[in-house]
């Protein structure tokens, strides 16, 4: 069972990664077209200008490090 856990950890390790990749790439991607990055946050829709959204981005990233 432990082996399950570990592939499950493994899988959810390679989704996360996947999906910060894709963020950079959506960032980028703003940040040439200078076009807002659209996130769902606290049940709402939020336009983020590509200025910004690295600083948001790491301030989201050290919330889910301290859970």
């Amino acid at each position: 069972m432990n082996t399950k856990n570990s592939q499950n950890e493994s899988l959810s390790c390679k989704a996360d990664a996947a999906f910060r990749q894709a963020a950079k790439k959506v960032i980028q991607r703003a940040k040439e077209t200078a076009t807002p990055v659209v996130v769902w946050e606290a049940g709402k829709v939020k336009e983020i200008p590509a200025d910004q959204i690295e600083t948001t981005m790491l301030a989201m990233e050290d919330e889910a490090a301290r859970r």
